[in-house]
């Protein structure tokens, strides 16, 4: 009876201790991740574009110089360590990036200069690149969050063509796994282990200084006028007779390089392009409803794993919210029937995916629907917003910020 009684004292030390211990291991990392300080940036890496590129533009809509800093995004250059500001990142496609503006006129420098204006101490890291969708969104994130650590991710997701862009599969989240569950009682451990392993990679590469590149507006002219050349080569005879009846100024800027050739060749193979997700109930435009979801899971999931919130927000493309940018897509070749200025489809299908991804969605079609005939919200022919469109958005969207910025 008394080696009973003794065996049983024995387990419940032994018990009490292994509880001891894992709540003094729990202790023990969050109070590491209290003190520790995330890594430094690396010297040079291309996150999105070649570290130290330029490229140089001038069209009959717009002149403009992009340049990119030592991590490869567009935007200032950033100090190695991570500062206190609440940190932004904006991931989107050139409507976010500023196709057609200098940096300084961006929504994203313009409504990190209105909050910084109210006494905020932030800063909004442009990360939007040309011609991508949802994809490559959620692969940028999982590169991006552990890297630049910020408090809030801005999924900026264009008006219809987003969802269109989906990508031809639906994405998948990482499977949880025993490594899962120690990820998430010792999170500030595992992130330094992960830190760790990514400085090592960073460290391996080579820090060789490669040759800057830079195009000029020459440069980009030629080339644009080179590709629009190779396209109107291919083109059906159907197309070509299309093309033909486009305005004089029309086929003047696109045979000297002034208009983007891919504009004009994607309304030559899909004059429809605007149009295809309108049917909301459509199986098709439901399969990019989903597979959108899929992409905005995996962005938040990699958010949550760094302590960053995730917020959906829709940006106004003009044939939706603006007469002239209507008028002047069907000038190049789209469709543009007249009941695009008072659908709310091309916002309900993102809404729709974020809703299945659990984030919080923002859109901000009225703000632009009231000045539906102002010609200067959009370049004439190009189509992409002006310093005026953006200067917009960045005012619609510091109206809402604390909304943005507030836990559901």
């Amino acid at each position: 009876m008394k080696s009973g009684s003794t065996a049983l004292k024995n387990l419940a030390l032994v018990a009490g201790s292994i509880i001891f211990a894992v709540l003094l291991s729990l202790s023990a990392d969050r109070i590491f991740g209290a003190i520790r300080r995330p890594p430094g940036l690396p010297e040079t890496m291309e996150l999105i574009f070649p570290p130290f590129s330029e490229q140089h533009y001038e069209t009959a809509d717009f002149r403009y110089s992009v340049y990119i800093n030592a991590i490869g995004i567009r935007d200032r250059e950033l100090p190695r360590e991570r500062g206190d500001a609440y940190r932004v990142l904006a991931i989107g496609d050139s409507y976010t990036y500023g196709w057609g503006v200098d940096i300084e006129n961006t929504w994203t420098r313009q409504l990190e200069t209105r909050l910084r204006a109210e006494g905020r101490d932030i800063e909004i890291l442009n990360l939007g690149k040309p011609g991508v969708g949802p994809p490559f969104y959620s692969e940028l994130a999982e590169k991006a969050i552990p890297l630049l650590r910020p408090d809030l991710v801005l999924v900026c997701l264009l008006q219809g063509n987003d969802i269109r862009a989906a990508g031809e599969e639906t994405a998948t989240l990482k499977t949880r796994s025993f490594w899962n569950l120690v990820r998430r009682l010792y999170p500030n451990f595992t992130l330094y282990m992960r830190d760790l392993r990514r400085e090592q990679e960073y460290s391996g590469r080579s820090h060789e200084e490669m040759p800057k590149q830079v195009s000029t507006a020459e440069d980009n002219r030629r080339w644009t006028a080179n590709t629009a050349q190779s396209f109107l080569e291919k083109m059906t005879p159907e197309q070509r007779a299309r093309f033909d009846a486009f305005d004089e100024e029309v086929k003047a800027a696109y045979s000297s390089g002034n208009l983007n050739p891919y504009m004009v060749d994607l309304a030559m193979q899909n004059p429809d392009f605007y149009i295809l997700t309108m049917d909301v109930e459509d199986a098709w435009t439901q399969t990019c409803i989903e597979r959108t979801a899929g992409h905005l899971r995996r962005i938040k999931q990699v958010a949550e794993e760094y302590g960053s919130d995730t917020v959906v927000i829709c940006i106004p493309e003009g044939p939706y919210v603006n007469r002239p940018a209507l008028i002047n897509m069907g000038r190049v070749g789209y469709n543009m029937p007249d009941w695009l200025l008072a659908t709310n489809a091309m916002d309900e299908t993102p809404h729709r995916a974020a809703t299945l991804a659990g984030l919080q969605f923002f859109q901000f079609t009225d703000a632009f629907r009231k000045r539906q005939e102002d010609p200067v919200l959009y370049f004439e022919l190009d189509g992409h917003s002006t310093p005026a469109g953006h200067h917009l958005l960045a005012e619609s969207m510091a109206s809402v910020w604390a909304s943005i910025t507030s836990r559901p």
